[in-house]
């Protein structure tokens, strides 16, 4: 490959020649320094997803500051400026691994908070004297912030402190809007739900106070006091059927005709009779609450609709005995129409309520919120977990810049270039694993999503790419990946195979191809492909002809039959008889003729054989091979000429900047096939190597029996 020196933007970088375009090499400090002068067009990619790739995700999501799940340039750059500032000694990127203490920068005060953070998480490791973090000890929150009440993250855990009555007020303020996560991974309260909580039981207690003064001046929102909010909700409950039973009353008291239809016929019970009753039964609950007749009272314990039977007892319990009597066990029209109007200025006041999430609590547990010391307590906690913010920050900048030391020089040759996908001692990123399959050791597999998605544009790379599935019988997940075969044949290569994949932490996953995108692998397998295909066809044709004339021999043995036994007796079938043999001597005839032809092709050939010198044979017979494959061998060469990198990762969700070829001398690297050790002793079946002697001594014969004939006529 191509190594040069070009001036780009007043840096000499240093650019070498991979997959068909020059792609700048990142070797020193002063090369991370000057990639913010790099022109965007020498960038290898302009994005890529955070996931599917085989780097530690994390450290995407840390690049990717803007969390849309995809890493860009100026995303890119910002880490490496960031990293090259905190570190005092940045040429320890390009050996990677655990961060050093003695690499941090510490002539800042942020950098001097992020030393002393480092320190202070080996010391609650246990390891106070180590000289190395590593990433999981930095991102070990559990054991760095659930050592700490308070944590600085703005969420006040519910543990966080020891007063009972401000534990209780966070549970409540959890109980009404729901949790936020605290660093730790605990539940608590951020100072945006307690702003909410605060002022939606301030509106809550205001929209109560006014029904309850409302009720002062006469207006009676409240009929049963503090149980008018549970006895409203078992009246609506149960009011359209009260409506509905009177209302089917008073029909019949017009008509005595209507009761009948009104109460349906028993025909609906014999229907209902082989249903399982201990389940509900929709059919009687569209039955009226009680049987109709033109007396308007409705009964309240007995009598009543079996599926309505509960609700009606909490209405009795709870509306009917408080408000009427507690000797009542039948409710009539007129009793009902004053309940109602009893629950009307209620049913106002209740219209206007705010939407709020703190109607869970009991308007006395809000008011001792409002007037408890609690809420000035939570807010003093609040305070003080934001003055330990930087501290903690410096903290979460450990784990950042351990990640990027030890990823970010992988990402950037992975991004800016890719070194790791050209150099066949480095797997690239987004190379998921390796498939064995046919023989052979596939190792650009990609994890893809949808196959039939990113079949649409892999297409365009020139390869022959095999979409698996791959399983595990101890994983309930199952995923997919584009292989991409690169050397060797497809002859094996079809739907339904099945292989294994290895992934980058070495699991064995079960495989079957599911889908082919179909392209020359090789230029040996396009010299054979014309042949291969003839055979086929011949194959095919032969297979096609031999089941059609079977077909047809069978039916007519079979109509044989069936005439011989329909007819008459002293009447044998002659006519069939004699068709019968008519068609296989016209079977025998067209044998003879095609046979024939045959002949005097091959006299034809032979004939133009004889004209042929000795030297000139060997010569017609490569003419010929070259004449049938040199097309197809020419179409495979300038298609593998044409693949392409970039239609892969682009169908993954990539943004590709160049062709990123992949030549032939890669190709063999990414997929191999067995090679036999030379240490390795073979041994062969007598049976055949007898066969293959056969087969040997036969073709020489063809081709001596045809030499021959040629100078024979000379």
């Amino acid at each position: 490959m191509k190594v040069l020196k070009k001036a780009q933007a007043g840096y000499p970088w240093t650019l070498r020649r991979m997959g068909g375009i020059y792609q700048v090499q990142l070797k020193t400090v002063d090369d991370l320094r000057a990639l913010k002068l790099l022109d965007p067009k020498l960038w290898v990619a302009l994005s890529c997803p955070v996931n599917d790739l085989e780097v530690d995700q994390k450290t995407l999501e840390q690049i990717d500051y803007n969390k849309d799940g995809r890493v860009r340039i100026e995303e890119i750059l910002a880490a490496v400026e960031w990293t090259l500032e905190r570190l005092s000694r940045p040429e320890s990127l390009f050996e990677g691994g655990d961060l050093p203490l003695e690499a941090i920068n510490t002539s800042d005060a942020e950098g001097a908070a992020l030393f002393a953070s480092a320190r202070q998480i080996l010391a609650n490791a246990g390891i106070a004297d180590a000289g190395k973090i590593t990433v999981d000890q930095a991102a070990d929150t559990a054991s760095i912030y659930g050592q700490s009440r308070l944590n600085g993250d703005g969420v006040i855990a519910e543990d966080a402190t020891g007063d009972a009555d401000v534990h209780e007020l966070i549970l409540d303020i959890i109980k009404c809007l729901g949790p936020d996560l605290d660093r730790s991974g605990g539940e608590g309260v951020s100072q945006k739900k307690m702003d909410t909580f605060f002022t939606e039981i301030k509106v809550y207690e205001n929209w109560w106070s006014k029904g309850e003064a409302d009720s002062k001046g006469g207006a009676d929102v409240f009929p049963l006091g503090d149980a008018t909010p549970a006895g409203f909700e078992c009246f609506i409950a149960v009011e359209h059927k009260i409506d509905d039973y009177f209302a089917r009353c008073h029909l019949v008291a017009f008509d005595e005709r209507a009761e009948a239809p009104l109460n349906h016929d028993a025909s609906l019970y014999r229907s209902l009779a082989a249903d399982d009753f201990s389940k509900p039964q929709p059919m009687i609950v569209g039955l009226p609450l009680a049987r109709i007749t033109k007396v308007d009272t409705l009964p309240l314990v007995e009598g009543v609709n079996p599926e309505w039977e509960k609700r009606i007892r909490a209405f009795v319990a709870q509306v009917a005995h408080p408000l009427l009597s507690s000797e009542t066990s039948s409710l009539t029209l007129v009793q009902w129409k004053g309940i109602k109007s009893r629950f009307k200025r209620y049913r106002e006041w209740r219209q206007a309520k705010p939407v709020t999430g703190v109607e869970q609590l009991s308007i006395s547990r809000i008011r001792e919120w409002i007037a408890s010391d609690a809420k000035a307590a939570l807010y003093a906690l609040l305070k003080e977990d934001r003055t330990l913010a930087p501290r903690m920050q410096a903290v979460d900048s450990v784990e950042k810049l351990a990640r990027f030391h030890r990823d970010l020089i992988r990402v950037l040759n992975n991004f800016v270039n890719f070194n790791d996908f050209y150099d066949e001692n480095e797997t690239a990123t987004f190379q998921a694993g390796t498939l064995y399959l046919d023989g052979r050791e596939c190792q650009l597999c990609l994890r893809v999503n949808d196959p039939v998605r990113h079949a649409a544009l892999a297409g365009l790379s020139r390869a022959f790419i095999a979409y698996c599935e791959c399983r595990r019988k101890d994983s309930p997940r199952t995923f997919h990946i584009a292989a991409v075969f690169l050397s060797g044949d497809s002859t094996n290569l079809i739907v339904g195979r099945n292989g294994v994949f290895r992934d980058t932490e070495d699991k064995l996953w079960d495989t079957t191809i599911v889908r082919l995108i179909e392209n020359p692998m090789s230029i040996r397998e396009a010299f054979l492909m014309p042949y291969i295909r003839v055979g086929r066809f011949i194959g095919d044709q032969l297979e096609k002809w031999a089941v059609t004339r079977d077909k047809a021999i069978q039916k007519q043995m079979e109509t044989g039959i069936e005439q011989v036994g329909t007819s008459p007796a002293g009447n044998p079938p002659r006519a069939k008889g004699n068709s019968t043999i008519g068609g296989v001597a016209g079977m025998i005839a067209a044998g003879g003729i095609a046979l024939g032809a045959v002949g005097a092709g091959l006299a034809s050939l032979f004939e133009t054989m004889k004209s042929l010198s000795w030297w000139e044979f060997p010569l017609v017979t490569l003419g010929l091979v070259l004449m049938v494959s040199c097309p197809s061998m020419m179409l495979a060469w300038l298609k593998i000429r044409q693949r392409t990198l970039a239609p892969l990762l682009d169908a993954s969700g990539w943004a590709v900047n160049g062709r990123t070829l992949i030549s032939m001398e890669p190709g063999r690297v990414l997929t191999r096939r067995a090679i036999i050790p030379i240490e390795a002793r073979c041994q062969f079946d007598e049976r055949n190597r007898g066969r293959r002697f056969f087969w040997l001594m036969l073709g020489l014969i063809f081709f001596g029996a045809a030499a021959g004939w040629t100078f024979l006529f000379l």
